[in-house]
């Protein structure tokens, strides 16, 4: 086996093909698929260097580990990373292995150690799955690195869907369903109610508009500017829907109020499961929980089109546990060179990791 690298965006596009034929050798999640991860790259790999490795065998490629460098400062400390593409984007991250994964991980990381020629402190891998086979390989490290941490960084509520709707209705809670069809009813007695999918390559780009519209103006009304503020996000979002329209994997629904769009649901279909990205709801509708109420319509069609799963992606926000008690975890894994800066760096940051949005506010990229 050998490791060749991935370190230009031509090289990247150009792995297409062979990125997809890997993925139905194994298990992943949209945020490993070719598309999201290069149009990613696209719009945030500025000020990053691109660091894909891929593991071959007989000219076969087994493994791609979709890694960048990146570069950080933090009270006057200068942190070299190196961590999955997509992150902070994507909601899941994993190594993408078919055959012989601790193999490929380890010469990975031995790529890593002896090729790689840019300073780094770490490398800090967020977001793997409890599911995910890396896990249990990267818990075996070579005697040349360090496990510093391995913590859980979230959890991901997630609903299994059963095959009538009203199964996933009658097992929702008493009082939970007595509110959403009480809503329900008071919405369509004052105003005339659609539901609208705007997943179609002709329709995606009014659907996010209105998606984008409507996130800005519930966070506004909390006194936040909203992700969507910072217009690369937009870019990077609509490239996306366009993308995953074509494929069938946008997922794009708002309800509809009077003419007026009154919540907005973004998010992807892929293998058998929907992942729940983004909303926006406007605030003067908020008596009637149009948010719920559009979730509720959302998993009616996913229930129809034989979906297995909605997964409400990481975050324990209350109204999610509504629909599920089920979650997975989400790990984050810490990995050094057995060097003392590189130890008292990530010592440190391990150490005030508890000072949380603060830290976060404090990282400044270079």
């Amino acid at each position: 086996m050998r490791i060749t690298e991935v370190d230009s965006y031509s090289d990247f596009i150009a792995l297409r093909e062979k990125w997809r034929e890997l993925l139905d050798k194994c298990d992943h999640s949209v945020f490993s698929t070719w598309e999201w991860l290069s149009i990613w790259w696209k719009h945030f790999g500025r000020d990053k260097k691109l660091l894909l490795l891929l593991a071959e065998d007989d000219n076969k490629i087994l493994g791609i580990a979709p890694l960048m460098y990146s570069v950080y400062k933090m009270f006057g400390l200068r942190i070299g990373k190196i961590e999955f593409i997509g992150t902070p984007s994507s909601d899941y991250n994993d190594l993408i292995l078919a055959k012989k994964g601790e193999e490929c991980i380890k010469l990975f990381i031995d790529y890593i150690l002896k090729n790689f020629p840019e300073k780094w402190d770490c490398i800090e891998l967020k977001e793997i799955p409890e599911t995910a086979q890396s896990l249990s390989f990267l818990n075996r490290m070579p005697k040349n690195v360090k496990l510093r941490s391995l913590r859980v960084l979230h959890e991901c509520p997630y609903i299994l869907l059963p095959k009538s709707f009203d199964t996933l209705f009658n097992q929702l809670g008493y009082k939970f369903r007595k509110n959403l069809r009480r809503n329900q009813k008071q919405l369509q007695q004052k105003y005339k109610v659609e539901f609208k999918d705007y997943s179609t390559t002709q329709s995606f780009k009014e659907g996010m508009e209105r998606m984008f519209d409507l996130h800005q103006k519930k966070w506004k009304a909390k006194g936040e500017p909203g992700v969507f503020a910072n217009q690369r996000v937009r870019d990077f979002h609509l490239e996306v829907a366009r993308s995953f329209s074509q494929l069938g994997w946008l997922s794009l629904n708002s309800l509809v109020a009077d003419g007026n769009t009154v919540a907005s649901l973004y998010g992807f279909r892929y293998k058998s499961k929907l992942y729940y990205y983004l909303s926006g709801i406007d605030p003067a509708y908020n008596r009637y929980s149009v948010g719920n109420l559009l979730i509720l319509s959302v998993l009616e069609k996913c229930i129809r089109d034989e979906l297995t799963e909605f997964d409400f992606l990481r975050g324990v926000e209350p109204y999610k546990y509504r629909w599920s008690p089920r979650s997975r975890k989400n790990f984050n894994l810490v990995l050094t060179k057995k060097e003392f800066f590189s130890w008292i760096q990530n010592w440190f940051i391990e150490k005030y990791w508890f000072f949380g949005k603060r830290l976060k506010r404090s990282l400044k990229m270079q």
